[in-house]
Formats: structure tokens, C-alpha cells, sequence
């Protein structure tokens, strides 16, 4: 059974970046990567670094969380962030917003 994928940001959220429809094109990316892919019984989270790295979408796991993903849409230069958890076989977009940096 492939990953469920489930998208809890504000559509509004996303509109507010500095590229929306990139942003818009990773999040579609992710959502048909999570519908072709079976979930490892291991490291879910580095699955999915390897799956985005062949997408290619840079990609990095958020340091202080086991289960988060900090995705770059337009590369690291650019500020736009997408925030996504991988955890049990499910794939959440729980975050997007501006690198305050």
C-alpha cells in the first residue's frame, strides 16, 4: 500500500511565497511520489530524502525532529521553504513560509 498523502497547509499559505507555483509544482511532485511509493519498514524519512534527491527537489531532514523535512523549492538561495513529516506511511505538508535568513 502506498504512502497516504495528506496536505494541511492553507492554500493562501502558499500563495504568499515568493514562487507560489513552484511551490505548487513540489507539493504535486510529493503527493504522485506518494501515491507510486511503498513505505520502508526502516528510516522513512531517509526513503524520502533519496526520493526527493531523485526528483530532483533539494531536501534536507530538519535536525531537531525524527520525522521532519525542510524542502528548498526554488534551491536553498531562494527563501521559500515547504515543511513536510514522514512518519507510519503517511506524508504531511504541515508547513510553508519565507527563510527568516
Amino acid at each position: 500500500m502506498p504512502y497516504e498523502y495528506q496536505n494541511d497547509v492553507n492554500a493562501k499559505k502558499i500563495q504568499k511565497l515568493a514562487d507560489p507555483e513552484q511551490a505548487q509544482a513540489v507539493l504535486q511532485t510529493v503527493s504522485t511520489l506518494a501515491g507510486m511509493t511503498e513505505p520502508v519498514d526502516g528510516d522513512q524519512v531517509n526513503q524520502w530524502l533519496g526520493l526527493l534527491a531523485d526528483a530532483p527537489i533539494v531536501a534536507q531532514k530538519v535536525k531537531s525532529s525524527h520525522d521532519m523535512i525542510e524542502i528548498y523549492p526554488g534551491g536553498k538561495r531562494e527563501p521559500d521553504r515547504i515543511f513536510m513529516t514522514v512518519d507510519d506511511g503517511k506524508v504531511t505538508i504541515v508547513a510553508v513560509g519565507a527563510a527568516s535568513h
